[in-house]
């Protein structure tokens, strides 16, 4: 604990907190490109936890919300190491789209992690941030949201190991929905999984809800919910809270058959839903109805379209088949 820990290019001592870059390459000037990471070490050994943001680039939830978090740490008091990345897709985040518009190749990065070294541009930047979190990563949590057309409310992915359970149940009594995610190449969930760590992908916010205090009240969420994680691995003081009970599920897409016009139905969501319930409706430019989505099963919608204009093949929701109710995620 004397000796000072270097990830990136940040150097840093027991009870510092210290910003720097996990280089990426030069651009065309010959100016060196990176990652922002920011690391706060504690004075007392503990979990190494990872927080990562706009691994798409039209979702800003993730840098805005570790905003909100870092005022809250006092690296004095912390056992363990925070390492927060509050934008992994530079290029996307700039233009507020998806993925990196200039890579046709590997364009969406949360499908392609963790890239190759001497890939195409997004498998580069995805491995630089491999290469670095592989060696300092007990924990790891990557925020997602409904980005450019869809709003996502408390949703996690994560596969079925005890490390990834434990740590989607540590997120506090609000998140009581857990989707099945797979374990292994794709994303940074999933590979860190695959090595036995504790990883998530989390889900909350779109961009329909960025005015004013929505925007406000979802950084601070799930900012909320990075400390309680903490908490409950005894990074910091408190007592962690938790669901009675959760909801392990798995993933509906439900698809637009036609284009038009969506028109979503007022409904609650996250509350369990019976099969065929009115989800909305496609109208076509008469003012015609040309299709009805309903549920499919009993289930929960997590998701929706919040994107008026459709065309076959889009997404219209995200529905959660809930498989088992369960009690015993917190060992």
């Amino acid at each position: 604990m004397t000796d000072a820990l270097k990830i990136g290019t940040v150097s840093v001592m027991p009870g510092e907190a210290q910003r720097g870059v996990i280089p990426i390459g030069g651009d065309m000037y010959g100016r060196e490109r990176g990652l922002p990471i920011i690391v706060y070490r504690g004075v007392e050994d503990g979990p190494r936890l990872w927080i990562s943001g706009a691994t798409h680039g039209d979702e800003p939830e993730g840098p805005y919300s570790i905003n909100l978090t870092l005022p809250r740490i006092d690296p004095q008091e912390l056992k363990g190491i925070l390492v927060v990345v509050p934008v992994m897709n530079i290029e996307a985040f700039m233009r507020g789209d998806r993925g990196d518009p200039r890579d046709a190749f590997t364009y969406d990065m949360n499908r392609i992690y963790p890239g190759k070294p001497d890939g195409y541009a997004t498998d580069r930047v995805a491995w630089a941030h491999y290469e670095v979190v592989r060696d300092n990563c007990d924990l790891h949590i990557a925020i997602h949201s409904g980005g450019d057309h869809s709003f996502l409310d408390k949703t996690i992915f994560c596969a079925e190991t005890p490390e990834c359970l434990e740590l989607a149940g540590a997120m506090g009594p609000e998140w009581d929905l857990v989707n099945a995610s797979g374990a292994g190449p794709g994303s940074p969930a999933s590979v860190l999984a695959g090595e036995g760590r504790g990883a998530i992908t989390v889900e909350l916010g779109g961009w329909c809800r960025m005015l004013t205090s929505d925007f406000h009240q979802v950084g601070q969420d799930l900012s909320d919910a990075y400390l309680n994680v903490m908490r409950h691995y005894g990074m910091i003081d408190g007592k962690a809270r938790y669901a009675g009970t959760w909801n392990r599920g798995h993933q509906i897409a439900l698809l637009a058959d036609e284009s038009g016009l969506w028109v979503g139905e007022d409904i609650e969501l996250r509350q369990p839903m019976a099969k065929g319930t009115l989800l909305g409706r496609i109208y076509n430019l008469y003012g015609d109805v040309i299709q009805e989505v309903t549920a499919p099963v009993d289930g929960q919608v997590f998701g929706l379209r919040f994107r008026a204009m459709t065309r076959t093949g889009d997404w219209i929701c995200f529905y959660a088949v809930i498989d088992e109710v369960r009690d015993n995620l917190i060992p």
